[in-house]
């Protein structure tokens, strides 16, 4: 079966599903790629690793639409390094405002509120709410970050066979890195509508990390008074706005040098922000954040002056997949942590170069 007819019927399907209304942009271009596809296919036949990438693609969007567009209610359980921690997850479409509450199952009480681009962390027992604007980085159930297009240049779609998932039939497939900068990915996705049901990190078909719902219920009607209330709730709290700055390395007096870091890896963000320091008399520390994709995988660098009170010799933290480096540069602090591999990090460290 040729892959663009596919992928006209998934498109079809995903129409009908979201009950006649206007596909989203990203929706529209995937259908022009498609027919694009399809009228190229039919004057040259596409190579193998041309058909994989346009599958993965493919794949990826339809995870993407399913994380942002659909209703679910579900209890999602993380596992790294030996730890295991259970959330309880509610996301709703209410007409152009997307909204999402996370309570935590496990550990101190606290719980996540999100309307569109704006997340409201509450901690019930310090009565606190903490303010931020998202996090550019995917998470759980969502699988991307930033585009989909040059994912198939690192990693390869290996279809495997289909099992079931928290009460739900599910397509399986490997994301085999092609390289050694980054991790594989093995997803489990919902045949019906494409929501990501289970993602595991691993190496050498080893299991670093694990996320997965255990159970949920998709397509539940939008139930938007389950975070509006919530945030009324918590109209006593106080508030906390973390001061956060957009801003470049260059523009911070700091270059990477590109041929030092591993292929793939684009700026997905750079923020100057201050941090609250431990102790009465703390205060705040000024630290330069920049986050790295490639898609799927993220690297964060923060950039720091070196105090040695606080810093305390550099070093490598493993939990599950997420390894963190820290050391110190000169008159610098660095930490880098992201889910690739040790070497990855070492990398993007080494890559870092203080203007003169």
């Amino acid at each position: 079966m040729a892959l663009p007819s596919l992928a006209r019927r998934r498109c079809a399907r995903a129409a009908v599903r979201r009950g006649g209304r206007l596909p989203s942009r990203r929706a529209m271009l995937f259908a022009v790629a498609v027919v694009a596809a399809g009228a190229a296919q039919a004057q040259q036949p596409a190579t193998p690793a041309a058909e994989n990438a346009f599958e993965l693609r493919g794949w990826l969007m339809r995870i993407h639409e399913a994380a942002t567009r659909s209703n679910y209610v579900g209890t999602l359980v993380n596992s790294a390094g030996g730890t295991v921690v259970s959330s309880r997850v509610a996301h709703y479409c209410e007409g152009r405002n997307e909204l999402e509450r996370i309570d935590a199952l496990d550990g101190e009480a606290r719980g996540m509120l999100r309307v569109n681009d704006e997340v409201r962390t509450l901690w019930p027992r310090l009565r606190v709410a903490v303010v931020e604007p998202v996090d550019p980085r995917a998470s759980f159930p969502s699988l991307v970050s930033g585009s989909e297009q040059r994912i198939p240049d690192f990693y390869e779609l290996q279809v495997q066979p289909a099992e079931r998932v928290a009460g739900h039939d599910a397509d399986r497939m490997l994301l085999k890195a092609r390289d050694k900068a980054r991790f594989d990915h093995l997803v489990w996705t919902d045949r019906a509508t494409g929501l990501l049901l289970r993602v595991d990190t691993q190496v050498e078909g080893r299991t670093l990390e694990s996320s997965a719902f255990s159970e949920v219920k998709i397509g539940v009607k939008s139930d938007p008074a389950a975070i509006y209330n919530e945030l009324h709730r918590a109209d006593g709290y106080h508030v906390l706005k973390p001061a956060m700055q957009s801003t470049r390395l260059d523009a911070e007096g700091w270059s990477l040098q590109s041929k030092l870091v591993p292929p793939g890896f684009q700026s997905l963000s750079c923020v100057r922000r201050a941090l609250p320091m431990p102790g009465p008399n703390g205060g705040e520390a000024t630290v330069l954040q920049a986050i790295f994709s490639d898609g799927l995988t993220h690297v964060s660098l923060f950039i720091e002056p070196y105090q040695p009170q606080r810093h305390k010799g550099g070093g490598l933290a493993v939990m599950g997949a997420t390894h963190t480096l820290t050391r110190r540069v000169n008159d610098w602090w660095m930490t880098a942590v992201g889910d690739v591999p040790p070497e990855t990090l070492d990398q993007f460290v080494h890559a870092l170069e203080r203007k003169p």
